[in-house]
C-alpha cells in the first residue's frame, strides 16, 4: 500500500486526468511528462495498478483502452512491457463482451512472397520461376485478441527455414502446434513433406486455416492435393487442439518425425501445457509389448533418426524464455539453438534482418562507441554506465589488438593473460555474446578494429563516433604515448564512418568538445540517435575506478578516476607545440570531415542556426576548380592570406552554359583579362589554362546545361596580411564555381524594382569596367531593395540619372523605341551589349542617352539583361506599374530572339554530346 500510495503522489495528475476518463493519449502524455519523455518501468506498474482498481469497479471498457496505447506506445519505444501489463489486457480481452469485439472477423488477404535468388533454379523448393506468393487471409485487429488469424515474425522465419532446407522435411510426418494462417503447413507440403498436420485451439483460427489451404490449392482432412506437381503426395489434416485439454493418448497416435512451432512461446501460464504436448509429441511409447522392443530401440534398428522439433520464437520477455528453459530441463527434453549452424540458407525474404538467434545476444542491443584516444571516451563510458538498463565493455578488442599487432605495452603480459584474444571468439561471444541488461556499451578505440574480425562487428548494433579537435588532443597526448598519424585514428575513424555509410547505417558523429561544454544537450541528443530515453544518472558518477574499466585504467586515467562528471573546458587552451604542426595539417582534414556531419553543435563561435535549404538542392553536392585543383563543395576554400580575403582584390565574370556550350565564352575572357590588367595582376593564368579549368569543371560536374559559372581571378594570396600588391608572391588563385542554375528572376510574370538612396559609384572614385569584386556599392543598394521586400534596386548617378541596377544593366521602351543608359557609371555588360545588336537586328530604334527616374517610371515597357537572369521584364517601378502590368510585346520578341540565339551560338565543351 505504501509503493501503491507513493506511486498516487507522482502521477496525481496523471490520476486526476484518468478518473476524469480524458482521451487516453492525454494520460500517457502527462504521464511521459513525469518521467522525462518516456514511460518508464514504474509508469507502465502504476497504469496496472489503477486499472485493476477501475476494473474492480466496473470501469474496464475505459482502462482497456488505456492499457492497449500503453502497450502501443512502450512497443513503439522498443520497450519491454511488463508482463502484468500484458495479463491485465489479456484478461480484459477474455472477459470482454462489447460490441467493439465483434469486429474481430475483419479481414484481408496479404500476398507473401518468397524470393529465390538467381542459380538457385536446382534448390528442391525454388519454383521455375524464383517466386513462391502464397496469398493468406489474416486479421486486422491484432490487438483486440485476434492474434491466432495473423501473420508473425517467427511464423515467417519458420517458412523461410522450411523453403531453405526441404532435405529435412521431405517424406517427412510434421506436426505443428499453434499453426495460425497456415503459411508454415503451406510451405511443408510445397517441399514433400509426406503428412502435414496443422493444429489450433480456436476454432476461428482452424476455419480460417482451412480457407487458406484451399487458396493455396490444398485439399484438407486426408484429402491428396488437388493440383499435379511438386507436393502432390503431401496429406494436409487440421485438428483443433487446445493444449490444456488434449491428452497424451490422444497425441500419442500421431508418432510425428517433425514438430514444428512458431510463435508459442510468448505466455507463461501456457508453458506447462505446451510442454506436455510437446513431450508426448517426442517421446515414443517405453513399455514392451509381449517382449518386444521399446519404440526407441526398434527406431535405432531401422536407422529412423528420433522425433525432433523446430521452435522459432522472437523473445519478447526473457523471463519468459527462461520459464521454457526451465521447464524444458525438468521434462527431461534437450534443446539446442540450431540457429548458427541452419540459418536460412537464402534471403527469401529480403525485408526480414531480425532474426539472428545465434545466441542469447538478441535480446540485447549493443551500442558501439568509435573514436581516438584523448577523446573522452572513457568518461562518457563512464556515463552510460551509471544508467540502470546498460552494462558497459571498455575496449573488449584490445586485446586482440595488442596480441596481433605485437605492440608494446606496460602491462602487454597481464593484458594477454586476461583477456580473451581471439578476435572471432571476441566479437561473437563477448560484444554479442549474453547479457543481463537491455543494452550493452562497448568503448572502442578505431585503430583496434583489425582486419579479419566477423562482419557482424560493423553490421549489427548501433553504432556512434566520438571526435575530437586534434588541437585539443597534441599538445597533451605525447606525455602518455609516441605521437604518430596511426596512434591518433582518425584515418580510421573517417574509414569507419565510411563502410558504416556504404552500409546504409550513417553512424552519428558526437564532438567530445560539446559534450564537455554542454554534456546534457550532447547526452539528450545523443540518446534520441540510439532511440534510448536520456537519464539524468548520465551527468554525474562517483570519483575514483569503476569496476567496468579496462586492466590498463591505471597506466592512462589518472586525472578521470578523480572526475565525477565532465570538466567544464578551459577558457583558454595550452600554447600548441608548434613541432607538432605537420601532424596536425595531416590530421585536421580528417576530423573537418567528420565535424560537417555534427548534428548538434553549441559554441560560442558556431552558429547554432538551423543549416538552411538550397534554392536548388542538386548543389548540395558539387565540385569546384580552387587554385589548380578540383575539390568537393566543402572543401573549396581559399586562405586567410588571400587578397579576396583581405581587400576583396579580385575579378569575376558570370558565365551561362546552354546545351553543351558556353555562351559568349571569348568575351568574358576579355573583360577579365582587361580587368586583371587595370588591377595590375601579376603571374595571371594564359587564356587556355582558364578554359582548361572551366571544361574541366563542367565535365567533372556533368553540368552541361542550366548551368551558371561564377568564375573568379583573385590578385592571390599574401605572405603576409596587408594590403600591398607586393606581399603577393605566389601568383593568383583562379576559381570556377559551377552550379545548376535556371534564370533567377521570374522572366516571365515579371520582376519589381525600389530606387536605391545608395548612388552608383563615379569613374573619379571606382571605374565601373573594372569587374572587380568588391561589391560594397551593390550591396548597400541590395539591402534597400531586400528591405522593401522587391527583387532589385535601381541605383542613379551622381547628378540623379538611371545608372543599372545593384545585378543589371537596364532598358526601356517608350513609342517603340528602345532606350537604355550610358555606361559611364555601370558595367557595359556583355549581355548588355547582346541585346543591343539584337534591338537593331530586329529593326527597333535603339537610343543610349541619360535616362531620368520619371522617365522609368511612365515607360511602356522595361526590362533589365544580365548572365544570371537573361531578360527580365520589370512590371512594377517605385510603385508604378509599368505599361499594362505585364510583359511587353517588344520584351517578348526580344527574349525569343535571345534564347535563339543562345541555342545557336557558344564554344562547345570537350567530350560533350548532344542527347
Amino acid at each position: 500500500m505504501a509503493a501503491e500510495a507513493e506511486a498516487e503522489s507522482q502521477y496525481l495528475h496523471v490520476l486526476s486526468a484518468f478518473l476524469a476518463m480524458e482521451p487516453v493519449d492525454s494520460v500517457i502524455s502527462l504521464a511521459r511528462e513525469c518521467n522525462g519523455g518516456s514511460i518508464t518501468d514504474s509508469a507502465q506498474r502504476f497504469f496496472w495498478e489503477i486499472c485493476v482498481k477501475a476494473s474492480a469497479s466496473g470501469n474496464s471498457t475505459y482502462a482497456k483502452k488505456l492499457l492497449k496505447k500503453l502497450i502501443n506506445e512502450v512497443e513503439l519505444e522498443n520497450g519491454e512491457v511488463l508482463d502484468e501489463v500484458y495479463e491485465e489486457y489479456a484478461l480484459y480481452m477474455s472477459t470482454s463482451k462489447e460490441d467493439t469485439l465483434v469486429k474481430e472477423t475483419i479481414r484481408i488477404t496479404k500476398f507473401i512472397s518468397f524470393l529465390f535468388p538467381e542459380g538457385s533454379y536446382k534448390h528442391p523448393s525454388c519454383p521455375m520461376s524464383r517466386k513462391l506468393v502464397i496469398p493468406l487471409q489474416c486479421s486486422l485487429n491484432m490487438l483486440e485478441g485476434d492474434t491466432g488469424c495473423s501473420i508473425w515474425p517467427s511464423s515467417l522465419f519458420m517458412s523461410e527455414f522450411v523453403l531453405s532446407f526441404p532435405e529435412l522435411f521431405a517424406n517427412k510426418s510434421c506436426f505443428e502446434v499453434g499453426s495460425g494462417v497456415g503459411m508454415v503447413g503451406i510451405c511443408l507440403a510445397h517441399v514433400k513433406a509426406k503428412k502435414v498436420i496443422l493444429t489450433d485451439g480456436d476454432l476461428l483460427t482452424l476455419s480460417n486455416m482451412r480457407l487458406n489451404l484451399e487458396r493455396n490449392h490444398l485439399n484438407y482432412d486426408d484429402e491428396l492435393l488437388n493440383q499435379p506437381g511438386e507436393a502432390q503426395s503431401t496429406r494436409v489434416k487440421c485438428i483443433h487442439l487446445p493444449w490444456e485439454t488434449a491428452s497424451e493418448s490422444e497425441l500419442s497416435k500421431f508418432c510425428p518425425d517433425i514438430v514444428l512451432g512458431a510463435d508459442v512461446i510468448y505466455n507463461p501460464s501456457c508453458l506447462p501445457h505446451l510442454l506436455r504436448v510437446l513431450v508426448a509429441l517426442l517421446k515414443k511409447p517405453t513399455k514392451r509389448d509381449n517382449g518386444s522392443l521399446k519404440t526407441e530401440d526398434r527406431d535405432a534398428q531401422q536407422g529412423r533418426r528420433p522425433s525432433v522439433a523446430y521452435i522459432a520464437s522472437v523473445i519478447r520477455n526473457e523471463d519468459t524464455f527462461n520459464v521454457f528453459l526451465t521447464l524444458v530441463d525438468q521434462m527431461d527434453l534437450s534443446i539446442t539453438d540450431v540457429t548458427a549452424e541452419l540459418r536460412p540458407r537464402f534471403e527469401l525474404l529480403p525485408y526480414m534482418h531480425s532474426y539472428d538467434r545465434s545466441s542469447r545476444s538478441s535480446l540485447m542491443e549493443v551500442i558501439h562507441a568509435w573514436s581516438a584516444p584523448r577523446s573522452l571516451s572513457t568518461s562518457l563510458m563512464y556515463s552510460f554506465a551509471q544508467r540502470d538498463d546498460i552494462e558497459v565493455l571498455d575496449e573488449p578488442l584490445y586485446g586482440a589488438f595488442v596480441k596481433s599487432t605485437g605492440v608494446d605495452r606496460p602491462y602487454r603480459d597481464e593484458l594477454l593473460s586476461n583477456m580473451e584474444c581471439d578476435g572471432e571468439k571476441v566479437v561473437k561471444d563477448i560484444i554479442y555474446g549474453p547479457g543481463k541488461k537491455k543494452y550493452r556499451f562497448c568503448k572502442h578505440l578505431a585503430k583496434q578494429r583489425l582486419l579479419g574480425l566477423p562482419s557482424e562487428l560493423m553490421s549489427k548494433g548501433k553504432h556512434f563516433i566520438l571526435i575530437r579537435n586534434p588541437l585539443n588532443i597534441l599538445p597533451s597526448y605525447e606525455k602518455i604515448q609516441p605521437l604518430s598519424f596511426l596512434e591518433l585514428g582518425l584515418g580510421e575513424l573517417v574509414s569507419i564512418y565510411s563502410d558504416l555509410c556504404l552500409m546504409g547505417t550513417p553512424p552519428a558523429i558526437v564532438d567530445a568538445d560539446e559534450l564537455q561544454r554542454d554534456p546534457e544537450t550532447t547526452l539528450r541528443s545523443l540518446c534520441d540517435y540510439l532511440e534510448i530515453p536520456f537519464q539524468a544518472s548520465m551527468l554525474k558518477w562517483k570519483a575514483g575506478p569503476i569496476p567496468e574499466d579496462g586492466l590498463w585504467a591505471p597506466w592512462w586515467y589518472k586525472t578521470l578516476h578523480k572526475s565525477t562528471g565532465f570538466s567544464a573546458p578551459k577558457k583558454y587552451p595550452h600554447t600548441f607545440p608548434m613541432k607538432h604542426y605537420d601532424l596536425l595539417e595531416q590530421c585536421l582534414p580528417l576530423y573537418n570531415i567528420l565535424k560537417r556531419h555534427v548534428k548538434h553543435k553549441s559554441s560560442l563561435l558556431t552558429s547554432t542556426l538551423t543549416p538552411p535549404s538550397l534554392p536548388v538542392p542538386e548543389n548540395a553536392k558539387l565540385l569546384a576548380w580552387v587554385g589548380d585543383e578540383i575539390v568537393p563543395r566543402e572543401m573549396a576554400k581559399v586562405s586567410v592570406f588571400d587578397s579576396v580575403v583581405q581587400g576583396g582584390d579580385s575579378v569575376w565574370e558570370g558565365l551561362r552554359i546552354y546545351k553543351g556550350k558556353v555562351f559568349k565564352l571569348e568575351e568574358h575572357l576579355d573583360r577579365m583579362h582587361d580587368s586583371a590588367k587595370a588591377l595590375a595582376f601579376n603571374n595571371v593564368p594564359t587564356r587556355e589554362e582558364i578554359k582548361e579549368a572551366i571544361f574541366t569543371t563542367l565535365i567533372t560536374n556533368g553540368m552541361f546545361d542550366n548551368t551558371h559559372i561564377r568564375l573568379s581571378l583573385t590578385r592571390g594570396k599574401k605572405v603576409t596580411s596587408g594590403m600591398s600588391p607586393a606581399f603577393n608572391r605566389y601568383g593568383c588563385t583562379l576559381i570556377v564555381l559551377a552550379e545548376w542554375k535556371p534564370p533567377v528572376y521570374d522572366n516571365d510574370g515579371g520582376i519589381v524594382l525600389v530606387t536605391a538612396s545608395t548612388r552608383r559609384n563615379s569613374p573619379n572614385n571606382l571605374d565601373s569596367k573594372i569587374h572587380h569584386n568588391n561589391l560594397l556599392n551593390n550591396i548597400l543598394a541590395k539591402i534597400e531593395s531586400n528591405n522593401a521586400n522587391v527583387d532589385d534596386a535601381i541605383m542613379l548617378d551622381k547628378d540623379g540619372f538611371v545608372s543599372e541596377t545593384n545585378a543589371t544593366n537596364i532598358f526601356m521602351v517608350k513609342k517603340d523605341r528602345v532606350l537604355t543608359p550610358h555606361a559611364d557609371y555601370c558595367l557595359p555588360g556583355i549581355t548588355r551589349a547582346t541585346v543591343m545588336e539584337l534591338v537593331v537586328k530586329e529593326n527597333f530604334i535603339l537610343e543610349e542617352r541619360r535616362i531620368s527616374l520619371s522617365e522609368f517610371h511612365t515607360a511602356d515597357e522595361v526590362w533589365t539583361t544580365g548572365t544570371m537572369g537573361e531578360l527580365s521584364p520589370v512590371v512594377k517601378i517605385d510603385g508604378r506599374v509599368i505599361g499594362e502590368g505585364k510583359v511587353g510585346p517588344v520584351t517578348r520578341r526580344l527574349q525569343n530572339a535571345y534564347k535563339k540565339l543562345t541555342d545557336d551560338s557558344g564554344v562547345p565543351i570537350p567530350t560533350y554530346q548532344e542527347p
